[in-house]
């Protein structure tokens, strides 16, 4: 049987090997179902790239729809990653804001990201399930970050008192302005740094003129 730290150094072994391959399988079929679309990508497409079995694959994620909605979630979880590890208690809220204001269009700025929104936007009435779960890990997230900040700055009389979910989801409508939409059309490409800081640095001071203190 081997020894008890024999035994566990083969898990170890095992379940990174594991990892490993399901981080390939997510990274090929989040590539393709962005590429191709849902419809167009197969299994067997995936795993001609990826190697291994459809038993693996099965075993890891249940089928198809199983391994669409790992890839959608998987995506979300990263690309706001970065906007919601934002710590800005210690700052004024005009500073605050903007700092969430640029991480968050950076975020959303992302070709990568863009295209998974897309696809969920075609499969949505497909999944409904997944298009909730889609909604929670990426716009409900995003508001109850900012909704967390506008809280602590209530608190400390920063801000006028009001209904802070309100506030986050009003904030936000200023971030994206129209500028979602017409990325989600192609109308529009990544905005630059400097695009990114003038929005925001304008949307902030708008904001805050309505929900200042006093």
């Amino acid at each position: 049987m081997g020894s008890p730290e024999y035994i566990w150094a083969n898990c170890r072994m095992l379940n990174a090997r594991a990892e490993k391959k399901q981080t390939a399988i997510l990274d090929v079929a989040t590539r393709l179902f962005l590429e191709r679309g849902y419809d167009a990508v197969s299994l067997d497409d995936i795993l001609a790239i990826v190697g291994g079995s459809k038993a693996t694959l099965y075993s890891y994620y249940g089928g198809k729809e199983g391994l669409f909605a790992a890839t959608v979630q998987n995506s979300c979880k990263c690309k706001l990653a970065s906007f919601q590890a934002v710590d800005v208690t210690d700052l004024d809220p005009k500073a605050g804001l903007t700092a969430l204001g640029r991480q968050f269009l950076r975020a959303i700025s992302d070709p990568h990201g863009r295209s998974m929104f897309r696809a969920m936007i075609a499969e949505a009435e497909r999944f409904p399930d997944l298009a909730s779960a889609f909604f929670k890990a990426g716009p409900e997230a995003t508001i109850l970050v900012v909704r967390r900040h506008l809280d602590h700055w209530q608190r400390q009389g920063s801000i006028r008192r009001a209904n802070t979910e309100s506030l986050a989801i009003q904030f936000m409508g200023l971030m994206m302005g129209n500028f979602h939409l017409k990325a989600l059309f192609g109308l529009v490409d990544t905005l630059t740094e400097r695009e990114i800081n003038a929005w925001v640095t304008r949307s902030v001071d708008l904001f805050l003129d309505g929900a200042k203190a006093g």
